[in-house]
Parts: structure tokens; sequence; C-alpha cells
């Protein structure tokens, strides 16, 4: 599954070692003693009726039911759920809540519904200032009225800028384009008109980009239907391009859809070419990275043709501008550098250049690690030996195991220190903490989810995270102890213990060829993050994403009757067979664990493509560590990485003996992973 994007990184934790009890082998939190608040019966009936009531869209009888409720932790709850349901409320009473509750999370979805809500309503334009004085609008309709707001109120300056960014960067009808064209004649020039013709390309709204282009002029609507022509893989799309005015084949978006349509043809030299003539203005680029999304299928297509310096070319001009594609191509143009062409003085650079907008665990070690490789190449061993240091300080993800790999460092998991007593009440008299016991009491396992989720991404001290996900323990909860301690990681704050649950896969009888129970687990939590009733848009089932057809095959194999419900039904019989196909894929694979992971994901037949691709990372030869980042599917190659370092951890919360190889996987990964540092 693809990975999260960044999150800002909070305070310096405030680190302890992982010799705290254990919740789910205690049996407390930690040591908290959080106890839950007693939720009045006549709250637990009625909260039942309320949320049905607002679920079959009769909001009038559930309010009359709220004036039921006794505590304000029960009246919270009914509110927020309103808010979140969608539920006809209007701008007063949204912006109440918020007042009401000034500890509750304030959330995107909040704020959006005020909006909505303000829009709807069409308050006066001293309102709608006031309302976005305090935080800038966060959705196209909020946008719009603070812009027409400014006009009402003579502030052209300040109405045409931000009606300039509405208009390039939000998705509407033609009817507000009408409206803001009307009211803003003369104010949006041609630049405007072709920033979002392109947006809107990139984002396939065909229809959308046509009118757009119409504004633009009339050799942009040529230019918009051959790159239409391309997207719904017309055969004309040859002819369409040959169509687009001579003055126009310079402009990006030409560019852009001339490289796609080469790659696809398999012209990768000349879609490198065409892609050398792109800008690196944003905007001019409009979608640097669409760009780089691009740049990154022609760039490893190269690799794989043996055109190193041609990939290099492509993937080093790059101008993405999240911070995590940002950090991919300078990752792609330094391993590149590094591996291919032997450079290791440029690819410390590109490393060090990623490490600049890096903030998550994930890809700060990653870039450190490859910084500590491209020094190592360079023969500056003690500047390799810090790195890996540093990029050993991220000890649960995969290339932080890596660099403790290389420095000989076993595996260490951290915690941060627990609230203290006073704290430690403050934190249990927050009124949605309090309301989570009330989710619990009236057995919502979704929204207890929800209210978890909201309360770890607006929770800035790593006390109060590591108290929420204790509670979670406590309360047997794995999905959501899982939930605070991953948000928690993303941000620096070590909750290893608590991003890693046990308790959360059922006990069940092995059959077939046994694997280590840490497998189970690196899988199930990679797969459905623990949800036994999981369904993937694929169809995937359950605990460990079973496809109903590979669950049928393995139960016929390993002599288990097969029935598809129980895939969703009972998570120990999931687990049974997950473990069966995951005992079946590593003796396929004859115990490598990079290979049977990649299986698990991908299939075996793209495996065997891959390994007669690029070798078979089993032999010493080939580099294990090279072999999963030359992983053509995005998603795999994270997949493999994920769940690689998820064993690792689950070995050690479950205190498994490590495999004979002290290595990431086993015998997967080469001798060159686990040389010492001269």
């Amino acid at each position: 599954m693809a990975a999260t994007s960044p999150e800002e990184a909070g305070p310096p934790p405030r680190v302890a070692p992982a010799t705290i009890p254990d919740p789910e082998t205690t049996g407390s939190v930690d040591g908290y003693g959080f106890v839950p608040p007693i939720v009045p019966l006549q709250d637990r009936d009625y909260l039942p009726l309320i949320l049905k009531a607002y679920r079959s869209g009769d909001g009038a009888e559930a309010q009359i039911l709220e004036t039921k409720l006794t505590q304000p932790a029960s009246l919270a709850l009914a509110e927020w759920f309103a808010i979140r349901s969608g539920a006809p409320m209007g701008f007063d009473r949204i912006t109440g809540f918020r007042k009401a509750y000034p500890d509750w999370p304030q959330t995107a979805q909040f704020r959006r519904r005020a909006e909505e809500a303000l829009v709807a309503e069409r308050r006066p334009s001293a309102q709608v200032r006031a309302f976005f004085a305090e935080q800038k609008p966060v959705t196209a309709g909020g946008r719009i009225a603070l812009a027409f707001a400014y006009k009402t109120d003579g502030q052209d300056q300040e109405a045409n800028a931000l009606i300039r960014q509405v208009w390039r960067e939000d998705s509407f009808g033609p009817e507000w384009e009408s409206r803001i064209l009307d009211r803003f004649p003369g104010v949006l020039a041609q630049a405007d008109h072709r920033f979002r013709m392109e947006r809107l390309l990139f984002k396939e709204s065909w229809g959308a980009a046509q009118r757009a282009a119409g504004y633009a002029g009339k050799n942009y609507e040529t230019l918009v239907k051959a790159r239409t022509d391309l997207y719904r893989g017309k055969k004309k799309a040859e002819k369409a391009f040959a169509s687009v005015p001579a003055d126009l084949r310079k402009d990006p978006s030409y560019l852009f859809s001339r490289a796609l349509y080469l790659r696809r043809a398999n012209k990768l030299a000349e879609a490198a070419a065409v892609m050398a003539q792109a800008p690196r203005d944003p905007e001019l680029l409009v979608d640097g990275d669409e760009w780089w999304a691009e740049r990154r299928l022609v760039a490893r297509a190269l690799l794989d043709k043996g055109d190193a310096r041609t990939a290099y070319q492509v993937a080093s001009q790059a101008a993405p501008e999240s911070p995590a594609q940002q950090i991919e191509a300078a990752f792609h143009a330094g391993w590149i550098s590094l591996r291919f062409l032997k450079d290791p003085a440029a690819a410390g650079q590109h490393f060090a250049e990623a490490e600049k907008v890096a903030t998550t665990p994930i890809s700060l070690s990653r870039v450190i690690y490859w910084r500590a490789r491209a020094a190592e190449a360079a023969g500056s061993f003690r500047e390799a030996q810090l790195l890996y240091e540093r990029a050993a300080d991220r000890p649960t993800t995969y290339y932080g195991q890596l660099a403790r790999t290389k420095l000989g460092q076993p595996i260490a998991l951290r915690r941060v220190e627990p609230l203290s007593a006073d704290e430690r009440r403050a934190f249990e008299s927050l009124v949605p903490v309090q309301s989570l016991a009330a989710l619990h009491e009236i057995n919502e396992p979704e929204l207890v989810l929800g209210l978890y989720t909201e309360l770890a991404q607006s929770f800035g001290d790593p006390g109060q995270l590591d108290a929420l996900a204790g509670l979670a323990a406590e309360r047997k909860n794995a999905r959501a102890a899982l939930i605070v301690g991953k948000l928690a990681s993303q941000r620096g704050f070590p909750l290893d213990m608590h991003a890693y649950p046990l308790a959360a896969v059922p006990d069940f009888e092995p059959v077939g060829e046994e694997v280590e129970p840490a497998m189970v687990y690196a899988i199930a939590r990679q797969e459905s993050a623990f949800n036994p009733r999981a369904i993937s848009s694929a169809g995937a089932r359950g605990l460990m994403q079973l496809m109903p057809a590979t669950a049928k095959e393995t139960a016929r194999r390993v002599g288990l009757g097969f029935d598809l419900d129980k895939l969703l039904a009972d998570a120990a019989y999931n687990a049974k067979l997950g473990s069966a196909h995951l005992g079946e894929l590593m003796g396929d694979w004859k115990g490598s664990h990079i290979l049977a992971f990649a299986s698990y994901n991908a299939g075996g037949g793209n495996v065997r493509k891959w390994i007669k691709a690029y070798g078979d990372p089993r032999e010493p030869e080939v580099d294990a560590i090279d072999w999963v980042e030359r992983i053509p599917f995005s998603e795999t190659r994270n997949y493999v990485q994920r769940v690689l370092e998820n064993l690792n951890v689950y070995r050690q919360r479950l205190k498994q003996p490590a495999p004979p190889e002290p290595s990431q996987a086993g015998k997967d990964l080469t001798a060159d992973a686990t040389k010492p540092v001269n």
C-alpha cells in the first residue's frame, strides 16, 4: 500500500528505554491505570438511537433525542457524528460546536462543512471575511466566497489575486465559471486559462479542460483534443498531434503529451529527448509531480534497457512540487549515479538534497542510508560511519534496520516518557477522550477508529499520544493502537510498542508448511492494518487480504474445507489460510523473504519476470537491496520494504529468535550489506 505523505515533525520526543511493561502482557496501560468514565445508562440507551436517526436522514428526530443526553461527552459525541456524517446543519451550529468543545480535534472535514454552510447561507461579506481571518479557506466554495466578499467591499487587489488562484487551482462546473467571468471581467489572463486547462488535463477532466482551452485560444483547443485522444487510447493520436500548430509544439503540454506517447510506443530515447526540452518552472509545468511520475517511468525503463546515463538525465532534470515527490526524484538521481554510473560524489549531493525535505522516519532513514553508501564508495569512511549511525536511529524502518545490520547493532524498540500523574488527569478530563469511552460502550468500532485517528492527528505531545495508544491497548483494540502508533511515528514520536501491537492475530492451528508467527503479523499489519473485515478494491478479503481464488486453491492443497464467508467472518480461519499460503511461497522461493513477499503482493509471474530482468536476489553477485529498489511497481517496492521491517520488529515483539544470518531478510541480502565500515 502506498505510503502516506510526510507529516511535519513535532518537538523532540521524550525517549525512554523499552523496559516499561507491555500492556498486552500485563493487562494495564503501562502504569497509566486509566479508568474510563462511567457512561450513564440513559446515555448508553439514547446514543445508538441518535446515531441511527442521523444515518437514516432524520436529523429532526436525532436532535430531539439529543435533549435526553445527560453528559457533555455524550452530547459532544452526538454532534460530532452529525457533522461527520454529513447531516444537514447550519453554519452557526457547526461553528458553535467548536466554541462549545475547544479541545475537540478541528479536522479538515469540520472546516469543509462550515465553509459549505457559509456559502449555502449567503452570509454577509463582513461575516465571510471575519470567518476567514483566522484561517484561509480550504474549499473552492470558501475561496470563491472570500473573493466575492473582497470584491463587494472594494478590495479589488485582494479579490483579483484570490480569484486567479481559484481559477488555476480549483475545480467547479460551467455555472461557477460563468459567474466568475461575469464578476471579474478582464481579470483573468491567457496564462490563467492555460494553467487551468493544463491542470484539468492532468486530472483527466476532459470537458472542463476543453472549456478552459476555449478561453485560452483556438490553438489550445486543438492541443487539448490531441491530448484527450492520447489518454483515451485512440489510434488517431499521432494524426491529432500532427494537427497541433507549430507555435504550440514547444508548449509544456504538448511536450508532456508527446513524451507520454513515445514512452508508450517504447521509443524511450525519443521520449527522453522530448523531456529534455521541458522547462523546470512550476508556472509552466503546472503539475511538477505528474511530470515526475512520467519521468520516473521513462528513467526506470531506460535503466532496464541499460542506458543509465540517459536515465540519470531524465531523473535529475525533474522538478516535482510536493516534498514526497522531491524526495523520490532526488533519490532516483542519486541511486542511478551511485549504483549505475559509479559517481558517488554526485550521488551524495542528490541524497543530501533529498534529506533537506524528508521528515518521516521512513524517508529520512532511506536517504541517510544511501548518503552513507555514497560516502563509503567515495572512501570517506568516517563520514559513512556517522551517517549509518544516523540512519540506525530509526530502528523500525527498513533502511534503519539495514544501517543497524551494517553497524552490527540489534534492533532496539523505543517508547516515549509517559505522562505525569497531573498530565494524566488532564488527559482523562478531555471531552473527546471521555467520548471514546461512550463509543466503546455502544459498540461502534469504525467510529471509535475515526475518533482515535482525529485525536492522534491533533495531539502534539508525545505523552498524550502514548496515553491515547495505551487506552486503545487497554481496550484490546489493536487497530486503534496501530493507527495512533503509526501517526505518532510519522511525526518522529517513537511509539514502537503501540505501532506494532500484539493480540492482533487470533490463535490458530497451522496447516501446511508452518511459518514464523512474526511473518503472519508482518503481512497482516501491512495488508489490512489488522482489520478482519477489510475488502480491497480488487476483492482481497480479511486479515491477510486473500483473494478468494487463492484461498480456495490453498485450502484444497492443505486439505482444509473452503468457506468464502469465513474469510471475513472468522479471522482465525483467514490467518490459517494466509499462513499456509505464505508457507507455500516460502517453499517456492526456497526461503527468500523478498521473493515470497513480492509474490504475495504482485504474483509469482511478475516476480519471475523481475528475476529474469534483474537477476536472482538470492545469488551473491546480485545486490538484494538494489533488487528491491528495481521492482517496477511502486506499490510492490514499498510493500516488500514495509513487510520486511515489520518482520524484524515483530521478531522482537514476539521474542522470536532472529534467523542465523544477521540480515534484513535472512539469505536475501548480500555480504555487502553486512560488511563493517572501514
